[in-house]
């Protein structure tokens, strides 16, 4: 018989869309006069799909741009140059928030269909099935950086990656100030090794220290190399792909004590295949790791972004999250 617990679900960011043209009258007028939001259906959809499936806590599902884009394209300091971010002077926050507004957008539909979504839900009415809420999305600074080609200005990484998590942290406070019930920074640099893992912690907990809301770090891959010092980080929760990488439940098995007070998001469905995950192979994931870390709350995911997916595979594969969240493992 499975075993119930108290688990939440989440999707990690990047959801399939497109963006729409204008129909009615109102949207050709808008369009006319440069005011109409060619994304705005394609958040709706998203949160559509998110709370149809029961999705706890949600995202705008980043329709706009790709992970890196989406903030390069607004910090001062950087240039995309053929789909390629370029870094041309000292990195200044954004003039304007960069995703507060797809935040309200998503809040607004997903309030329309589910009257248990709040601004800044508290994590613990979430657990206990009070409340739903929208968390904030945003690109580590290890990610963006190494992303990106440094042109001039800067003679090393470090120090843009610090000038970039400074500028990240205006951010973070504006969707905590927007609504968001928590932050999730997006690393998944770090389990490449391609930057010292210390200047990885000092950036990410740069923008964590500065909140006042959960942080969640997402870091896909292998996490051989990297787990026992991820666990230090000063984060609430560590989300974290074993689906598509389920020697990472033996590594977590090496490395994880019972002094980590850190809740695991565990990744359990493959966002690599396109086939939809098997209930047996999903409960198995779970139980595997909450076997580890023998947590009474916990929360369960996609390993990573759906952007590339089929929408009705994405889909089908949120319902099999649901189903587990429902049944229990």
């Amino acid at each position: 018989m499975a075993k119930k617990m108290n688990i939440i679900s989440t999707i990690v960011g990047s959801f399939p869309t497109k963006s729409y043209k204008p129909q009615s009258f109102n949207e050709r007028l808008t369009y006319r006069l440069g005011l109409f939001d060619s994304y705005r259906q394609s958040i709706e959809h998203c949160v559509e799909s998110f709370v149809r499936n029961d999705v706890n806590i949600i995202c705008d599902g980043q329709v706009r741009e790709d992970m890196v884009k989406i903030f390069t394209d607004k910090i001062n300091g950087f240039r995309n140059i053929d789909n390629t971010s370029h870094i041309k002077g000292k990195i200044t926050p954004a003039a304007h928030p960069i995703s507060v507004k797809d935040l309200q957008i998503a809040f607004r539909k997903a309030k329309k269909l589910d009257s248990k979504f709040k601004l800044n839900a508290p994590l613990n009415e979430i657990y206990t099935n009070d409340a739903k809420g929208v968390k904030g999305i945003i690109t580590g600074p290890t990610t963006l950086i190494h992303s990106s080609i440094i042109d001039r200005f800067y003679n090393t990484k470090v120090n843009a990656i610090y000038d970039v998590a400074k500028a990240l942290t205006i951010e973070a406070r504006a969707l905590e100030k927007a609504g968001a019930c928590a932050i999730q920074i997006d690393e998944p640099f770090i389990s490449t090794g391609a930057e010292d893992i210390c200047v990885s912690k000092k950036a990410v907990e740069i923008i964590s220290s500065n909140i006042n809301i959960p942080v969640i770090l997402h870091v896909c891959g292998d996490l051989t190399d990297v787990l026992g010092d991820l666990l230090e980080f000063n984060v609430d929760i560590l989300d974290l792909e074993f689906a598509g990488m389920p020697d990472n439940i033996k590594t977590l098995k090496n490395e994880w004590d019972d002094v980590y007070d850190k809740q695991i998001g565990i990744g359990c469905i493959n966002t690599r295949s396109e086939d939809v995950d098997s209930e047996d192979v999903v409960r198995k994931t779970v139980k595997d790791v909450t076997n580890i870390i023998d947590k009474d709350e916990i929360i369960i995911d996609p390993d990573c972004g759906m952007r590339t997916l089929p929408l009705e595979v994405a889909d089908k594969k949120l319902k099999v999250i649901n189903k587990i969240k429902e049944e229990g493992i």
